[in-house]
């Protein structure tokens, strides 16, 4: 883009076309981009009997079978039946006139207008807009001139001035007079103030063709088209009510049988004939395009010329377009005798020499002039070419070398009176000293001596392959792949010339500052005496294979190169020379451009003639570039989303339009019209919704997409045109994808729920399960308990129980004084609170706390049981409200609580145990004492031989719970134990929600 608008901001590029540009009046037709769709090539059906343009830039084609649309790339078809006119309108409209009726498209809409059935013949819009038509095949009576008055039409008779039976031809001037014929007779102005304008050739002509197109001219004149040949026929001019020769400067106006007249904006006159193809009328000369120069049929039925100033013409046989080429072309077509254009010369008289085969020629204004053998030509191949200083032309001519002067060759022989050879290359120095260069086994380099008027042979040791005038004296010579250059001075002195490479140089070109550039294979040497640096693909050209290189007037540089022809800015060479790393910004004139690059055999390769065109021998042509041609910035092309392909059915493109579901592939089209050069168009294209960055740029004008599911999405495309600006404003379209019955969001959501009811049942099951089986290993649990509570009570308490009745007969027969009686009554003592903690310990391994009790009423039971041993004070404390638990939690915080109440009752030495229950975020129970206390050793390590502290800590981790200890000697001792709620508790008091978690939960 930075190069774009740098050369843009220079104003030395050019392009085929621009908008408001009529074709180059001075080039002939066959110098124009010419393109031909031909009906036997299969590009359409129907003969073309009308074009036009409509404001978006799209061009319709009428035929005998239908109306196209053109965006430069394809024909749709557009319509049916026979098209016989068009007339596009300002509101981007179009009108169109069939054999029976006469349409108004806008939109993509189409509306007949009311009225009787009637071949249409021509439309056309006046200066307020009205619209016009003509027709025939109606009945007597009901006008062949017509106006469009809303959806109805108004048609004129003679009682309105118009006795036309029919009318063909219709036309509105400047003035918005309307001009209108038949194939005799001519009527000009309004309704009711019709003048005739009668032609006698006409009057007196039985033949139903006449008058077949009028186009009016800017002087207020009227070109008139006739179908017919003859003296006062052909081509006509109607001016001050007379009739007369279009073109009086020659007799051929009248030898046309003429079918449609254009006048383009530069004032070139266009005429399309029945029989003929088409005359393009310039102000030098009249040229002639048929078919045998490639028009698609000679017989034309329409001219247009559309908004990019190209010419388009209908035949009954196909559709041609005419555009303007950049680089023109002279060939045999234009005037040359031969197509081998080996060499080319400027002249000092503004034209050039062109050396050719079997002809001398000399170009100047268009005008050729050859000469040939019989004009004195001494040979037949013209080689190399130069004119010196006084103006005389030195020619290589077979095998020697010629002085062409006042239209006489005269031969240079060499100082042994022998042919020179084949000359490749003549040049004049500073010093006027003229040196011609001969092929052969070696070369040789030759010296014309004025004073002998022969050739001397130049002593150089070497063999040149090029040779150049020296802009600092002396010669310039290029020894090719084998050595380096040479320099030979102006007193015979031969100095080296040494840059870094080795390699053949086809051509030089010289800049005033002295820098010296060279054509070669690898691209645009810049070079001096020591160093070498070469432009080409990495630093900015498009190819590097150069044929041939000069510099304009301006001191740009164009490069005759095999891609095309290439431009470079003098600022872009000034930015290279300071920096041979800077990658220049070049342009590429391809042939597209009508560059048509290839390397000739001689020199001079290029040629800059006095005015400062450029010219180029291609071995085959000449061709020629004018570097100050200015030009039209042009726009990027709207671009517009034609249509969106789904499930192989074609929908128009309308915002928001809704897809089927199941829709996956979908194929949007999209243009740009441009009518010139499309194929140099690019586009970038994003779809909002699937990619995540725009897409590459592509020529395609589809976007395939495959994989879409259903959504909305927003497509979005711009194009860049010639110059590789892109536009700012985007083509978008939104559509959406609609979702199957199974992609519908109802139907996602009701699977989820359905797959989260599915899991839970299959929780619940799993939970139910997990508890059927904890309740099993629970009641086998208890099932052991009540056996070892069973067996423990008919055998180590009925042992006890018997011990402690025969020690306590045992005191009763024992006198005070019996030393026996002490020890006696503490074995007794020992084995009575043996049998009470052998009954707590049954009471506990038999209490039925599974189902019958709470944690509150359990612990509360432990506590009084404390209390009824009378030697501590209770207190129980309830905070929050309970919560009730599964059945083995509630038995391992039971087990727990009652062994921390156990534990203060029996083993604190206190007098105050208090229990404390809060249900909170989680559940805590407290018991403390004040008794004692528990060394620390024995918190952490136990008792020797107890296991209440170990089993208080087992149940505590099967809980998941947090059990503390917090005792000192002669404080008391403290047991804190936090159960999460989460761990199998639920609500005591279930709400709906509770229910609904507690069945979550498989409660």
């Amino acid at each position: 883009m930075r190069g774009v608008v740098q050369l843009v901001a220079l104003g030395l590029l050019l392009t085929a076309s621009g908008p408001c540009c009529a074709l180059e009046p001075d080039s002939r037709v066959s110098q124009l981009g010419h393109t031909a769709w031909r009906i036997r090539d299969g590009a359409f059906s129907g003969a073309v009997n009308a074009v036009s343009q409509t404001a978006d830039g799209y061009l319709w084609i009428g035929t005998d079978n239908g109306l196209l649309r053109y965006d430069g790339v394809r024909f749709l078809p557009a319509g049916d039946g026979m098209i016989t006119t068009l007339e596009a309108s300002p509101d981007g409209s179009l009108w169109v006139g069939t054999s029976q009726s006469i349409r108004h498209m806008k939109h993509g809409q189409s509306e007949r207008i009311e009225g009787p059935h009637s071949h249409v013949n021509a439309i056309r819009l006046d200066n307020q807009g009205t619209v016009w038509f003509t027709r025939s095949r109606i009945s007597p009576g009901e006008g062949a001139l017509c106006e469009v008055l809303g959806r109805a039409m108004h048609c004129f008779t003679a009682v309105d001035g118009i006795p036309l039976p029919y009318a063909e031809a219709l036309a509105v001037d400047k003035n918005g007079d309307i001009w209108v014929a038949d194939s005799t007779h001519l009527l000009h102005g309004r309704p009711g103030a019709f003048r005739t304008y009668p032609h006698p050739e006409l009057d007196s002509a039985e033949a139903s063709t006449g008058i077949e197109s009028l186009t009016p001219r800017p002087d207020g004149s009227l070109l008139v088209g006739i179908a017919r040949t003859g003296p006062g026929l052909g081509l006509q001019s109607l001016s001050d009510n007379i009739w007369r020769d279009a073109y009086t400067s020659t007799s051929s106006n009248s030898l046309w049988s003429v079918t449609a007249t254009l006048i383009d904006r530069d004032g070139t006159v266009w005429v399309g004939t029945a029989d003929q193809g088409i005359f393009r009328i310039r102000p030098d000369g009249i040229d002639h395009f048929g078919e045998t120069e490639g028009l698609s049929g000679n017989s034309v039925s329409s001219l247009y010329e559309d908004r990019e100033g190209d010419v388009w013409v209908g035949t009954k046989r196909g559709l041609d377009r005419f555009r303007n080429l950049f680089v023109r072309t002279f060939s045999t077509s234009e005037g040359l005798a031969g197509d081998y254009v080996d060499s080319v010369a400027s002249s000092k008289n503004g034209g050039v020499w062109i050396g050719n085969r079997g002809s001398l020629s000399f170009l100047k204004n268009g005008q050729v002039t050859n000469y040939l053998k019989k004009d004195g030509l001494p040979g037949q191949r013209v080689t190399s070419l130069m004119e010196d200083h006084t103006g005389r032309l030195w020619v290589g001519v077979d095998t020697d070398l010629y002085v062409f002067s006042q239209g006489r060759f005269t031969r240079i022989l060499d100082h042994h009176k022998r042919s020179s050879g084949v000359v490749v290359g003549i040049v004049e120095d500073t010093q006027q000293n003229i040196f011609v260069l001969v092929s052969g086994r070696p070369y040789r380099l030759l010296r014309f001596d004025s004073a002998s008027k022969s050739l001397e042979s130049v002593s150089l040791h070497s063999d040149p392959n090029f040779m150049a005038a020296n802009p600092d004296g002396g010669l310039f010579l290029d020894l090719g792949n084998s050595r380096n250059a040479l320099i030979l001075d102006d007193q015979g002195r031969i100095e080296p010339w040494s840059p870094h490479t080795i390699i053949r140089r086809n051509n030089f070109a010289f800049s005033r500052d002295g820098s010296k550039w060279a054509s070669t294979a690898r691209g645009i040497e810049y070079f001096n005496q020591r160093d070498s640096w070469f432009l080409d693909t990495t630093n900015g050209l498009p190819c590097a294979h150069i044929h041939s290189i000069i510099l304009d007037h301006n001191e740009n540089l164009w490069a005759y190169a095999s891609c095309g022809l290439v431009f470079v800015a003098s600022a872009e060479l000034s930015r290279f020379k300071a920096d041979p790393k800077y990658s220049v910004t070049s342009r590429l004139f391809d042939v597209l451009d009508g560059a048509l690059p290839n390397i000739a055999d001689f020199s001079s390769l290029v040629a800059i003639s006095t005015d400062g065109d450029l010219w180029f021998a291609n071995g085959a042509e000449v061709q020629v570039v004018d570097p100050t041609h200015s030009r039209t910035e042009i726009p990027p092309p709207p671009v517009q989303i034609e249509a969106i392909v789904a499930r192989h059915v074609e929908h128009k493109a309308v915002q928001g339009i809704a897809l089927a579901p199941l829709t996956e592939d979908v194929d949007l089209r999209y243009t740009a019209p441009s009518l010139s050069v499309p194929e140099r168009l690019q586009f970038r294209y994003r779809l909002d919704g699937h990619d995540k960055e725009w897409q590459d740029i592509t020529k395609l004008r589809d976007a395939f997409y495959t994989d879409l599911g259903p959504g909305h999405y927003m497509f979005r495309v711009v194009a860049s045109n010639a110059d590789g600006v892109w536009s700012t404003k985007e083509a978008t379209l939104s559509f959406t994808i609609l979702p199957a019955w199974y992609q519908t969001k109802s139907f996602i959501l009701g699977c989820i729920a359905a797959c989260s009811l599915a899991i839970v049942m299959a929780y619940r099951l799993r939970i139910r399960t997990v508890r059927r089986d904890a309740q099993a290993r629970y009641d086998e649990r208890l099932a052991e308990r009540t056996r070892i509570a069973r067996d423990m009570h008919d055998t180590l308490l009925q042992t006890i129980q018997g011990s402690k009745m025969l020690a306590d007969t045992a005191l009763a027969q024992l006198n005070e004084q019996d030393e026996v009686k002490p020890r006696l009554q503490m074995l007794s003592t020992w084995l009575g609170n043996a049998m009470e903690e052998g009954r707590a310990a049954l009471r506990s391994l038999r209490a039925p706390v599974i189902e019958q009790q709470t944690i509150e009423s359990l612990l509360q039971d432990a506590v009084d049981d404390c209390a009824l041993s009378g030697t501590m004070e209770t207190s129980f404390e309830l905070i929050g409200e309970p919560i009730a638990m599964s059945v083995c939690v509630r038995e391992e915080i039971y087990r727990i609580g009652f062994e921390a109440i156990n534990n203060g009752c029996l083993h604190s030495g206190g007098t105050n145990l208090k229990v404390q229950i809060v249900y909170a975020e989680d559940f805590q129970l407290r018991i403390s004492d004040d008794g004692n206390g528990v060394d620390t050793k024995t918190l952490k390590e136990g008792r020797s031989g107890h296991f209440g502290l170990a089993g208080m800590r087992e149940r505590a981790r099967f809980l998941n719970a947090e059990l503390a200890f917090t005792s000192s000697q002669g404080i008391g001792t403290e047991v804190s134990l936090t159960v999460p709620n989460s761990v199998l508790m639920e609500n005591a008091r279930p709400s709906k929600w509770s229910r609904l978690q507690r069945f979550v939960r498989g409660g």
